[in-house]
């Protein structure tokens, strides 16, 4: 080994790190709360990415290593899921109101992603004077990448369940699951006894997959401190960023900001009658890993976690909308992005661009929108989709590229805070949202729940949604009938994520 090459710097970067494994274990021993948890690693990963600026490499891995892991269960933690809750339900009028509420509302979170980013991104001129060329500039990379809508909608229908499976083709597998589920309702409805055999092998799956889903969320610190720490050295090394380009990218964070609290404030205050506050404050850990990972596929298990747990959204609509919404919707990478980088290329190269062409780019990107891919750099080729489809240079996104990556941290974190507000407001207009879970009310003394004025309407009578099921330690869930008079216990298993997650 030549040592004169040997990076020192590296090598102690990652003992470094390594040490501070020790450290959040130790954290976690003590039972410290896994929410301060994530933060402490996010604050540690982000000295490290500081001091060690320009030499994480060694680190880069450990925190790869984690989104492998998590993609890894992300196929069969859908299949299990989507199946499970497809034969929970009581009828097919059951499932259509959970599969069309949680389109709208995905869809809808991107149409309000897609006027704020018109909005500011007109308003504040972003991109005028920058005098932007596209002259000498290639993008045949992301020409290439460009799919047309028609074959878009093709590909959102299961050819092959097994490739699609290995290709993570997360809305053909949802639709082959909700298929077999719906078809078992039909012939379960007619004679139970035969396919008994079939529930009981889809609950076992399911609770096989759910307690590997908990050892890999386990690991969320550590994997929070490694990718902050390569993300901020990589930020703080990139070079030749111009004064247009930052001034992008200070209004893409203002406008997920204003999405990712704002807009969503007002949908759960309007549509769902919950306290914002209590539901952001629980959804933290799952945005903190969204920002960390850049991948909403990857976040799932978590955001899923939280939901049933410490939310109280159902079993049934946490499973289907959450993993829909990696797919459909993400207003981060759909809306808000591809918008305000058209945006930033038509006021750049001094394009005329009339109202009609206003409204053809927000149409394209809804449209775009029925296709994203939950995963890292995702955004790159939806943003070459809606630049093709709206008549614009794709060589605009060859420019943009440098700040791409830092965006895609908030892009991501939105994307999953979405995903999970659609999920609260189809569980509240279905009635299987438990606010006792939300506001920390399990096993509080009855009347408890009259505490708030606003809580009035927020108490539902609750419904089984896991009847048959068990939790990971195998204790049946209790059940109870709708008029049995007092009020019946929540069959809900509310435990720290990360540590002893059941969902």
């Amino acid at each position: 080994m030549n040592l004169g090459s040997f990076d020192w710097i590296a090598a102690a970067a990652l003992v470094t790190v390594l040490l501070l494994f020790g450290v959040l274990f130790i954290l976690r021993r003590k039972r410290l709360d896994f929410t301060l948890t994530v933060l402490v690693a996010l604050a540690m990963g982000v000295a490290i990415g500081i001091v060690f600026s320009g030499h994480t490499d060694w680190i880069t891995p450990l925190g790869k290593i984690y989104v492998t892991l998590l993609s890894a269960i992300v196929m069969p933690l859908i299949l299990v899921s989507i199946l499970s809750s497809v034969t929970s339900l009581e009828s097919i009028d059951q499932l259509k109101g959970i599969g069309l509420r949680s389109l709208f509302w995905l869809l809808f979170t991107t149409f309000a992603g897609i006027i704020l980013s018109l909005g500011l991104g007109m308003t504040f001129g972003i991109g005028r004077g920058a005098h932007l060329t596209v002259d000498g500039v290639s993008a045949e990379t992301f020409k290439t990448a460009v799919t047309p809508f028609s074959q878009v909608l093709v590909s959102f229908f299961p050819r092959n369940p097994i490739s699609d499976f290995a290709e993570e083709k997360i809305i053909p597998i949802i639709l082959f699951a909700v298929l077999i589920g719906v078809s078992y309702v039909l012939v379960a409805h007619k004679d139970a006894p035969k396919v008994a055999s079939f529930k009981s092998l889809i609950e076992a799956g399911k609770a096989i997959t759910f307690k590997a889903v908990d050892f890999i969320i386990e690991l969320t610190p550590y994997a929070v401190l490694a990718l902050v720490a390569t993300s901020t050295s990589n930020g703080l090394t990139r070079s030749g960023m111009i004064w247009s380009l930052l001034a992008l990218l200070v209004l893409t964070f203002i406008a997920l900001a204003i999405d990712t609290w704002g807009l969503n404030y007002v949908f759960l205050r309007a549509f769902a009658h919950i306290k914002p506050l209590a539901f952001f404050k629980k959804i933290l850990p799952a945005q903190v890993t969204a920002f960390s990972t850049q991948s909403s596929s990857g976040t799932l298990p978590l955001t899923t976690g939280i939901l049933t747990g410490k939310i109280g959204v159902s079993p049934d609509v946490a499973n289907f909308t959450a993993p829909l919404g990696t797919t459909i919707g993400m207003p981060g990478c759909s809306a808000i992005w591809p918008v305000l980088v058209a945006i930033y290329g038509i006021n750049g190269l001094g394009l005329s661009y009339g109202l009609s062409d206003w409204l053809l780019l927000g149409f394209v990107s809804l449209f775009v929108s029925m296709g994203t891919a939950g995963v890292p750099g995702t955004a790159t080729v939806v943003t070459a989709s809606v630049l093709t489809a709206a008549g614009l240079p794709v060589e605009i996104l060859v420019l943009v590229i440098p700040i791409s990556a830092i965006a895609d941290t908030g892009r991501t974190a939105c994307n999953v805070t979405a995903a999970a507000t659609a999920a609260t407001i189809v569980a509240r207009q279905t009635g299987q949202l438990d606010t006792d879970v939300l506001y920390d009310r399990v096993g509080a003394p009855a009347g408890a729940a009259q505490d708030a004025a606003d809580d009035a309407t927020a108490v539902l009578p609750r419904v089984p949604t896991d009847e048959g099921t068990h939790s990971p330690q195998g204790e049946q869930p209790p059940t109870w009938a709708p008029d049995a008079g007092a009020p019946a216990p929540v069959p809900l298993y509310a435990v720290e994520v990360g540590e002893s997650c059941k969902i």
